[in-house]
């Protein structure tokens, strides 16, 4: 039972509110404008009684009517909750399995099949991803976003890849900063507890009118962690004590009528360690820098949005193995383009490109350089066909091509590949996403819903070859020649909001099927034997 606010208005009254509102937004047309860029979403909760949502159509709605199984976290339960991280706040939601490691080491999966490095749970910050792409996981620490100035944090379950993108496939986090053209967040914290954990952090914003606005931020934390026996004293003193630090801006500025633009740029620093093999303890320092950039214009043939950013990782690693190169490499490039277009006052259809490349450069474990470019193209059509009923259908398309360059490890017992086998491997994969939303009464909603999910291999899963020099031959973990793994979901979920409570029950019956899953490479324990040969990977 999660919490609700004040009692929603009737279904027919609340359709003409949002109706006009979109007539005060643009003026209609045979392709209308479909939406503002940037609202006041604190004041329309406050019209509508629930929060409001746009990631799953793009255009504006409440989050009762979103064709998705969507909670919405908002900035009110994050400062009720108590909690110093984004993990912390999500371990409250029922459906959500939070695995702590450590202070900087967590891991989090939605409906099951949880792992050490879930690869299956995609996180977004403002529709930048931080899925992490050589490995094929979500490194939540490495999240430069301080709590105070989320404004929510969006949580899906089920396939959504044609909605959100790929590896959406168990589910979503969408977190959502405050619009520094229209929010003033001005804040500073000083924490402390067990562990020695102390942590802090500031946000400050500055604004010029309405149209120029610019928030940053800045945070971390140090504690001590538990440390394995067994350590030299040198290794506790440096090993023990996690310690990251981020920093953040976020600008927007409406240059013209109808013209909005964004820059978005971060950094984090983060040491932390991990057993990352059996009996191989290892301690990361990684850098993350990224940096997005983009414009959306209202036109008469829809929201056109143009945005691009770049995720870079450099991740050193200290271990015992020696022999193993130490440090990993990885860009991301990506550019997305869409158009949002309103058709009457009932239909809206958003069609959008992607374009995608993704690279790591690890000597020690791909034995070179390896990635690929990804080109997709995705449509989404929102029908309102009864004041109360309406039905998404989403589809995407994804084609992807593999390439590499270095010297493929080979070794006794293990099937070799060759420079010529990744760079002619690739697949094309589809997903889609339709769900009928039935909002029965004002406190009663049905969803039917279907998808099948698509989760992209990650590089690691590609090309995973560990040269163990003396200690022994090298281990071919990965498979240019893998295949996504495919996940179908039928659904059908029921809402009945309690005002007398201000909760509202949520219930969710689904069936699942999961095709091809990807097992990551070295996976199980590694172990040597005396000749000091790996004997299982």
């Amino acid at each position: 039972m999660s919490p609700r606010p004040p009692p929603r208005a009737g279904k027919c009254s609340r359709r003409i509110q949002m109706l006009l509102i979109g007539a005060t937004l643009g003026a209609q047309a045979p392709i209308s404008r479909a939406w503002a860029q940037s609202l006041d979403t604190g004041a329309l909760e406050q019209v509508f009684g629930e929060p409001v949502t746009s990631s799953a159509t793009g255009r504006t709605q409440l989050v009762s009517e979103a064709p998705a199984d969507m909670e919405i976290i908002t900035q009110d339960d994050i400062r009720r909750s108590g909690a110093t991280s984004i993990p912390d706040i999500l371990q409250f939601l029922p459906g959500l399995d939070v695995r702590r490691y450590g202070m900087g080491d967590v891991d989090v999966g939605i409906r099951g099949y949880n792992q050490p490095y879930n690869p299956r749970l995609l996180v977004l910050v403002n529709g930048r991803e931080v899925y992490e792409q050589a490995y094929g996981h979500v490194p939540w620490e490495e999240i430069p976003v301080q709590l105070s100035e989320i404004r929510q944090i969006e949580v899906i379950k089920g396939p959504n890849s044609a909605l959100y993108g790929f590896n959406a496939v168990s589910g979503v986090i969408n977190i959502i900063t405050y619009d520094p053209l229209v929010d003033s967040i001005n804040t500073a914290t000083v924490s402390t507890g067990t562990q020695d954990y102390q942590g802090g952090s500031a946000v400050g914003t500055a604004r010029i009118g309405n149209n120029l606005g610019v928030r940053l931020s800045a945070g971390g934390f140090t504690s001590k962690d538990f440390v394995p026996t067994g350590l030299s004293m040198v290794d506790i003193a440096t090993r023990e004590s996690p310690e990251i630090g981020a920093f953040n801006i976020d600008a927007k500025a409406r240059p013209a009528t109808g013209v909005e633009t964004f820059i978005e740029a971060s950094m984090t620093d983060s040491r932390a360690a991990e057993d990352t093999y059996a009996g191989v303890f290892s301690e990361f320092y990684t850098r993350t820098n990224s940096f997005r950039a983009g414009v959306s214009v209202d036109t008469r043939v829809g929201l056109l949005s143009l945005g691009a950013y770049r995720n870079e990782e450099l991740v050193s690693v200290d271990t015992v193995l020696s022999t193993l190169a130490n440090w990993v490499k990885q860009d991301v490039y990506v550019v997305q383009a869409s158009d949002l277009m309103k058709l009457g006052t009932d239909n809206t259809v958003r069609l959008g490109l992607e374009y995608r490349n993704n690279t790591a450069t690890a000597p020690g474990f791909v034995q070179g350089t390896i990635g690929y470019d990804d080109y997709a193209a995705s449509a989404m059509w929102n029908w309102q066909i009864l004041p109360s009923l309406s039905l998404t259908t989403a589809l995407r398309t994804d084609t992807l091509s593999l390439r590499y360059s270095g010297t493929p490890a080979t070794g006794p017992g293990y099937p070799g590949f060759s420079v010529s086998d990744y760079n002619h491997a690739g697949f094309t994969a589809v997903s889609f996403n339709t769900g009928l939303v039935d909002e029965v009464t004002a406190l009663d909603t049905l969803r039917l819903m279907a998808a099948r999910g698509v989760q992209l291999p990650s590089l690691v899963d590609f090309g995973q070859q560990a040269s163990f020099g003396t200690l022994g031959p090298a281990v071919i973990a990965g498979n240019p020649n893998v295949r996504p793994s495919v996940v179908h979901n039928i659904e059908l979920d029921y809402d009945r909001a309690i005002p007398e409570w201000d909760s509202t029950v949520r219930t969710a019956v689904f069936a699942q099927r999961s095709d091809n899953i990807i097992s990551q490479p070295l996976s199980s324990p590694m172990q040597f034997d005396q000749f000091g040969v790996p004997s299982c990977c």
